[in-house]
């Protein structure tokens, strides 16, 4: 059975000596790249590609080069792949889409993901997948893309390169990336102070982890 990203008992990862990283929140980290996948002013998709950090790299990929030619390939990886994407609604994909300043409609933003696949960039994993739009959100009130997990046991970043784009985008429709300002010392003390083996964290650190959402705005005018 493939090892499961970030989805992993924590404990698991605590007792492998692969990744000792894994003794605080955040646990994972993930540089995150996203297409906004236009139809005329509709988003239509989300391509996500998410490249994990070094040290889980090397602890999720463990035995997975089944003919041992020192190269994972795209058909090796393929079922930690299926095993992560399918968790991940568990945790809505730790994504979500909608118009600002427009309440809460309760209903899902996206469907199951598709065309899924694990690569390998240096010694880091990438997971690549497309998640469907669902949800009607007007482009011309502003939609906003937001990446990040609450519980911050994984930590989201936008890359530094290319963090996102529009693609088939019409000319009058323009995005723009916002980072988290990230957090102070104290609430880092206090989540770095949670158990390894405790995914969740208490209510009031999690009105700080909210803010660490990378966000995508988009408006067509």
């Amino acid at each position: 059975m493939p090892f499961r990203l970030w989805f992993l008992p924590a404990a698991l990862v605590v007792s492998c000596g692969l990744y000792t990283a894994a003794q605080a929140h955040p646990h994972v980290w993930v540089s995150v790249q996203s297409e906004l996948v236009m139809d005329g002013q509709k988003i239509r998709a989300i391509n996500h590609s998410w490249t994990f950090d070094e040290a889980f790299s090397a602890f999720a990929s463990q035995g997975l080069d089944e003919n041992d030619d020192g190269v994972l390939s795209r058909e090796e990886l393929q079922p930690l792949a299926q095993v992560n994407v399918e968790s991940l609604s568990e945790f809505g994909y730790f994504s979500d889409l909608y118009q600002k300043g427009a309440p809460d409609s309760g209903e899902p933003a996206f469907g199951e993901p598709y065309d899924y696949w694990l690569s390998v960039s240096g010694d880091q994993l990438v997971l690549h997948f497309t998640l469907p739009v669902v949800a009607d959100v007007d482009t011309h009130q502003e939609a906003v893309l937001d990446v990040y997990d609450p519980s911050f046991f994984v930590d989201f970043t936008f890359a530094d390169k290319s963090p996102a784009k529009l693609l088939n985008a019409p000319a009058n429709c323009h995005a723009r990336v916002e980072r988290p300002k990230g957090l102070d010392d104290d609430v880092a003390s206090q989540l770095a102070a949670i158990p390894a083996d405790q995914r969740d964290i208490p209510s009031d650190l999690m009105q700080f982890t909210v803010a660490m959402a990378n966000q995508v705005y988009l408006k067509c005018d």
